[in-house]
């Protein structure tokens, strides 16, 4: 009896309840259907089973990489071959036409410049006689209106000088949330980061952080798990595959559609 031949004796509920792999998973994995799957989780869910069932699936990992290799040739696009543009000594006329209209009127704008360039520059007689006292005559104002306030602080009889602030302004420390994961359970989550659009991965039930500064993604293998989102506890329970995003400090459960568009297109 084969190592899949054994798991299907076992049935996939029974494996889903041992794993805690997504029972949806476990029936694609024990019926083939590898469409469903990135290689990514594929390799993590077989090797879960591999080691909780003491089997071996060399079979199943062999027709995954078949499939694979046979969407990778399938999504491939012939390349086309431009066809030669038959009035191309006519398009080559018009550019060495127009070419010789733009360098004509280049030489009469820069021609006009030089022109204005050269020309004279004449300064009224009058204007500067006349703008000459308009400046000391502010001046001699200004200078007037700074000695009358001299005067008038030397004149004041006592100047207060306050020794401390009576009123400080007390700057309170900002202490920032977190950003918390904690299964319920053993849990496969893979991790977008938004800014560099970086994956990684986590398998196991630890709880663990991420920078609750930053914009994240994160698909899960189910929905057994919970959440502390700046002091705020959040819990969710659903056994089949689930998106989330993590935005602007807020926390959205996302369909698999909105993770493919906030993703570049990509579901991991």
């Amino acid at each position: 009896m084969t190592g899949l031949e054994k798991l299907q004796e076992i049935g996939a509920h029974n494996i889903y309840e041992k794993t805690h792999i997504a029972k949806k998973f476990v029936e694609d994995i024990l019926n083939q259907r590898f469409s469903t799957m990135s290689k990514i989780q594929f390799t993590g869910f077989i090797s879960i089973i591999e080691r909780e069932y003491s089997v071996d699936l060399h079979e199943l990992t062999e027709a995954f990489a078949a499939e694979l290799n046979r969407d990778t040739s399938e999504s491939e696009e012939p390349f086309s071959v431009s066809q030669r543009n038959e009035g191309g000594k006519q398009t080559k006329g018009i550019y060495i036409i127009s070419g010789l209209l733009v360098m004509l009127l280049s030489v009469i704008i820069l021609k006009s410049v030089v022109q204005e360039e050269k020309a004279p520059i004449s300064i009224s007689k009058t204007v500067v006689e006349k703008e000459i006292p308009l400046k000391n005559e502010l001046n001699n104002t200004t200078i007037k209106e700074a000695k009358l306030n001299l005067s008038s602080l030397e004149n004041d009889s006592v100047i207060t000088k306050p020794d401390k602030l009576k009123n400080e302004v007390k700057v309170e420390p900002v202490h920032l949330g977190k950003f918390e994961i904690i299964p319920r359970s053993k849990l496969w989550i893979g991790i977008v980061d938004l800014e560099t659009f970086q994956h990684s991965q986590k398998l196991g039930s630890a709880s663990f952080e991420l920078d609750q500064n930053k914009s994240w993604l994160l698909v899960m293998g189910h929905g057994f798990v919970n959440f502390s989102v700046n002091g705020e506890e959040q819990s969710f329970k659903d056994e089949n595959k689930v998106w989330f995003g993590y935005e602007d400090g807020v926390l959205s459960k996302l369909s698999r559609s909105e993770f493919k568009e906030k993703n570049r297109g990509k579901a991991w």
